[in-house]
């Protein structure tokens, strides 16, 4: 299981508990705050009986939930738009619409099928501003899901295109 969290706190103590469960003890955060974050990812947030312990639970079992991100084709340029068009309608057997699939508003791009997603991107021909969107929201997020829709958010800080 992957739980990414950005937080400023004094000190964490993590103790590693069976069956993928962990304890962990925060001192200076908001506890508020740092539930809302949790959930936020589809896991729970539970508060042991005992004051200063907290537990995180997950009720799917691991590998059976994906992390993705949802945003707008205004990330890429026009060329990576036709580019991923192209891929995600490959009719051959083992082709890239095995991880590419055209969604009628957008693409949905399954990163977690290549060992090396960012290098076959940039071997498919992808620009590097879109290699560069995808790396951001992998190393910052832990995704394995882009979904790139026309109606989709847009995310702060990223480039956008016109058109």
């Amino acid at each position: 299981m992957k739980i990414g969290l950005n937080f400023s706190a004094d000190s964490i103590n993590v103790l590693a508990l069976n069956m993928g469960k962990i304890a962990i003890e925060v001192d200076g955060i908001d506890i508020a705050e740092l539930m809302n974050a949790v959930n936020t990812q589809g896991l729970s947030l539970r508060i042991a009986e005992e004051s200063g312990k907290v537990v995180v639970e997950n009720p799917l079992p691991a590998g059976t939930r994906l992390t993705g991100v949802c945003c707008s084709t205004a990330h890429i340029t026009s060329e990576d738009n036709s580019l991923l068009y192209t891929l995600s309608l490959q009719a051959q057997e083992y082709s890239d619409a095995e991880w590419i699939h055209f969604t009628e508003s957008g693409y949905l791009i399954r990163l977690d099928i290549w060992s090396y997603p960012l290098l076959r991107l940039k071997r498919l021909g992808l620009s590097k501003v879109c290699r560069r969107l995808v790396a951001r929201l992998i190393s910052h997020y832990g995704i394995g899901l882009v979904h790139l829709d026309a109606f989709g958010e847009l995310l702060p800080g990223f480039d956008t295109f016109d058109w």
